[in-house]
């Protein structure tokens, strides 16, 4: 039998490559509890997350650890990493990006509030440990159980522990957990709602060599 991923390339996406590279992300989170949450009309949802994570990709971009998994010329899974010291975002980062945050208000006037707190509040529980952070991995639906997300997890964890350096991740799916853990990430605090009312979010951390 031939392996399903004989066929597919990971890449390091580069600059010009947000909007194909941010397709899978907006596809695989759909449904995503969170943005389910602040974005609870799915026709709004469809207009906001296309946005949002290009700007996601494009601001990651430089840093060079963006991974995505192609099959031809479409993208079937991204990986959005971010080195030591990438996250949070700067000011200026945070200026560049305003442009898609404005149409992310236009999309979704009603929930634009609770979304700008949703992002604040995931900056507070970031930790100050220098690490590789996984902002968002996402197949896209029909593309998954392929071994692709670990295709593009694999790499950066390889080269974190070249470099003796812990990996951070969090999630609001809890059916993600097990998957992560699979590669050495542990649960390192109780999972609570970033979001008043919302869904929990879990933190994990790998340690080095895991």
């Amino acid at each position: 039998m031939s392996d399903p991923t004989d066929d597919v390339a990971v890449v390091v996406v580069r600059r010009g490559q947000q909007h194909a590279a941010a397709a899978p992300i907006a596809a695989g989170h759909a449904d995503y509890p969170s943005f389910r949450f602040v974005f609870p009309d799915p026709r709004r949802r469809a207009k906001v997350l296309p946005v949002f994570f290009e700007a996601t990709v494009r601001d990651a971009i430089p840093y060079g650890a963006v991974l995505a998994a192609t099959h031809g010329d479409r993208v079937d899974a991204t990986a959005v990493w971010l080195p030591p010291g990438g996250f949070p975002w700067t000011l200026r980062r945070k200026l560049r990006a305003a442009p898609a945050f404005a149409r992310v208000m236009v999309a979704a006037p009603r929930s634009f509030r609770m979304f700008m707190r949703f992002g604040g509040n995931m900056e507070a529980t970031h930790r100050d440990e220098q690490h590789w952070y996984l902002v968002v991995l996402s197949v896209r639906p029909e593309s998954q159980r392929r071994g692709l997300g670990s295709a593009l997890v694999e790499p950066i964890l390889d080269r974190a522990d070249r470099d003796a350096l812990p990996c951070w991740l969090e999630t609001f799916d809890p059916a993600n957990v097990a998957f992560y853990q699979r590669f050495g990430f542990e649960v390192i605090d109780p999972a609570f709602p970033a979001i008043p009312g919302g869904p929990t979010l879990t933190t994990m951390r790998r340690p080095p060599g895991a």
